[in-house]
């Protein structure tokens, strides 16, 4: 595996590369995950020692140097492409497979590894570049075209919805290319019983009907409208709280935006929470809601739905291919009132919620780890029958 994203920086590419790694390395595979090198700040920023995370005995963390780069985690890092690198990884051990999650600096290294080394690369888009084309400093025309031409120098392509090759142009993809999920811990992530539903309500002070969003605080996130619909749920006389998880650049930034719709006791901050307290604040939960118009996927998306909980989800990108009727609500990602109406009717209908978290549990089941395990098993074996060992 190599990667410019990787942990200490949390995200869903992170989490879906450590879930995959750990389940390969379960089933008898040996893994090598070829990531960036953190500072010391990157691992104090998510409160947690500077140490590798245990992925099993099969699995086995490289660091290589890097530099930092503007995002809005505040973590980023890309790794140095070494002009060596193949020679080190013969020597260490030719690997039958290369899977590549990175585009852009250590991903150049994996195209010259399979290149020389005759190994077959794969390679899966995590990114949609439009959803991030304010943020990013050449056109988003320019940037596609690159992704394009990285992917099209790979074996095979993959990505976590059909959305992320319908924005690249599906006929400039040469390669066989197919979607993959990022894969849902469904027994971490899992519904509770009513009655420690309201004893784990009582113990962390929920007394109100509770809206969650988790995920990285950025920008593109678009988590303004649901402050902005917070407001209007308030002015028209509906008692409720949103709770927000995860870290960002863009927290002060939404904190002045809370304050100044008189909404700021309404709205409570709770940083970056490990998985376990994610999954248990999920599931005791009202429902969950996300905005934001720059998903591939949004694995929070579908632990939301694992957790047995209704989701609000904006009309954008991937979040339709995972969001139905049955499960959840499509909303115009700029409408905070059409989103309060929505929010409101979904808070005031418990029968309404049990059903669509019953709907969606049954939605992140077909993403859970063991099946998206068997996806890639099926296609690293298809890749060295196209292209066998010499």
């Amino acid at each position: 595996m190599f990667t410019d994203y990787f942990f200490p920086e949390l995200g869903g590419i992170q989490d879906s590369i450590a879930t995959i790694s750990r389940s390969l390395g379960s089933r008898g595979h040996q893994v090598d995950i070829y990531a960036p090198r953190y500072a010391g700040p990157d691992y104090r920023r998510i409160g947690v020692p500077i140490r590798e995370r245990d992925l099993g005995e099969n699995v086995r963390v490289r660091r290589r140097p890097s530099l930092p780069f503007p995002s809005s985690t505040r973590q980023s890092r890309a790794a140095l492409p070494s002009p060596i690198a193949p020679a080190l990884l013969a020597v260490r051990g030719k690997p039958d497979v290369i899977h590549t999650h990175s585009f852009f600096g250590i991903g150049l290294e994996a195209l010259l590894n399979g290149a020389v080394l005759g190994i077959p690369v794969i390679g899966t888009n995590h990114t949609t570049i439009a959803g991030f084309g304010p943020h990013i400093s050449i056109s988003v025309r320019r940037a596609s075209a690159y992704v394009t031409w990285f992917h099209n120098r790979c074996d095979h392509v993959t990505a976590p919805s059909q959305s992320v090759f319908a924005e690249l142009g599906m006929a400039k993809l040469r390669l066989p290319h197919q979607v993959i999920s990022n894969p849902i811990d469904t027994r971490l992530f899992t519904p509770v019983h009513p009655d420690e539903r309201a004893a784990l309500r009582a113990q962390r002070g929920l007394t109100v009907p509770t809206i969650t969003y988790a995920g990285r605080l950025g920008p593109e996130k678009n988590i303004e409208v649901l402050l902005h619909a917070m407001a209007v749920l308030r002015g028209h006389g509906v008692d409720a709280e949103l709770i927000i998880a995860g870290h960002g650049s863009h927290e002060p930034i939404l904190r002045m935006l809370a304050a100044e719709l008189g909404i700021d006791r309404q709205v409570r901050f709770l940083g970056t929470l490990a998985q376990e307290d994610l999954a248990e604040l999920l599931r005791i939960s009202d429902t969950f809601a996300i905005m934001s118009t720059s998903e591939t996927q949004s694995m929070v998306l579908l632990q939301a739905m694992a957790s047995g909980i209704p989701v609000v989800a904006a009309d954008s990108r991937a979040l339709p291919e995972f969001v139905s009727p049955a499960n959840g609500v499509l909303v115009d990602p700029h409408d905070p009132v059409t989103l309060a109406r929505v929010l409101a009717d979904i808070l005031a209908s418990p029968e309404r919620r049990r059903t669509m978290g019953s709907a969606g549990r049954e939605t992140a089941e077909r993403y859970g780890i063991d099946s998206v395990t068997d996806r890639w098993e099926a296609l690293y074996q298809s890749a060295l029958q196209r292209n066998p060992a010499e």
